[in-house]
């Protein structure tokens, strides 16, 4: 297992199985500047293989208990990942590991029987949600909602570790938040002088993609949590679609979105935990 070094590196490693012409399969999607800040931990590592390669991101959180690893395949077929993958468990057997397997839910499942036959359980499913977004006016922005600074970087990091799941739902790293904060991705709704919720979204030229949405628990039911949402409305006016994820369980989360307007889609991220 060696470190990533560089993001040229990362664009070898996919090259060298494309090159093959034997097939390709991945779970990993570059993104230059997230995947740069996990460089820079030096947790970013990678095993290679003659037919697939694997990425692999540790986090060694506070609690020790919480350690884990999420882990990418890049491989000719899922076959041959499968094959690697079997090798994992005698190397490195007290690692827990970490995949998401996204697609239709046709391509999915396959894989995620074999992968809950090899040591492996789907701890949580989510289901994508879009809605096409239509042309809002200026009151539609939230009359309390501000954008992050960097001041605001280690409040917001401090209530996405205490209000989601760290290991299911990648949670972006410090310096990722830096740069939301940067290009202005991370909505404050302020009571009292104080951060009463959050949103964390991902923005480009057609799609403003709904990532984290937080209300503290003693600002509910006061408004905040519609505040946010009409704000961020507002944000994706110049854009066509807004997208988000829905734990596929959370049946009053899916009612209230399609109440806003959302439609679920064919396409699931199953996440695996597998030790």
């Amino acid at each position: 297992m060696e470190k990533v070094e560089s993001i040229e590196q990362l664009k070898e490693l996919i090259a060298y199985v494309r090159n093959m012409r034997q097939g390709f399969v991945t779970n990993f999607y570059l993104d230059e500047e997230k995947h740069a800040a996990w460089i820079r931990t030096g947790g970013f590592l990678f095993d290679k293989y003659e037919d697939t390669v694997f990425l692999l991101f540790d986090h060694d959180t506070p609690d020790s208990e919480k350690y884990f690893t999420n882990m990418f395949y890049i491989s000719t077929s899922e076959d041959a990942m499968l094959a690697r993958l079997k090798e994992y468990p005698k190397k490195y057997i007290y690692d827990l590991y970490i995949l998401d397997i996204v697609g239709r839910d046709a391509m999915c499942l396959p894989l995620v029987e074999k992968l809950k036959a090899m040591h492996g359980y789907n701890e949580m499913t989510l289901v994508r949600m879009t809605r096409i977004n239509g042309i809002l006016d200026e009151r539609a922005k939230g009359e309390n909602v501000v954008y992050a600074t960097r001041n605001d970087v280690k409040g917001v990091n401090e209530m996405l570790h205490t209000h989601f799941d760290e290991q299911m739902e990648q949670l972006p790293l410090e310096e990722e938040l830096e740069k939301m904060a940067e290009h202005k991705h991370i909505l404050l709704c302020k009571r009292d002088g104080k951060n009463a919720g959050i949103i964390l979204f991902d923005k480009n030229a057609t799609t403003i993609h709904w990532r984290y949405w937080c209300v503290l628990p003693e600002y509910r039911n006061r408004g905040v949590g519609s505040e946010l949402w009409h704000h961020l409305l507002w944000e994706g006016r110049d854009t066509k679609r807004m997208i988000l994820w829905v734990r596929l369980d959370n049946e009053n989360a899916m009612v209230r979105q399609e109440h806003y307007g959302f439609k679920k889609e064919n396409m699931y991220d199953y996440i695996i935990k597998y030790c």
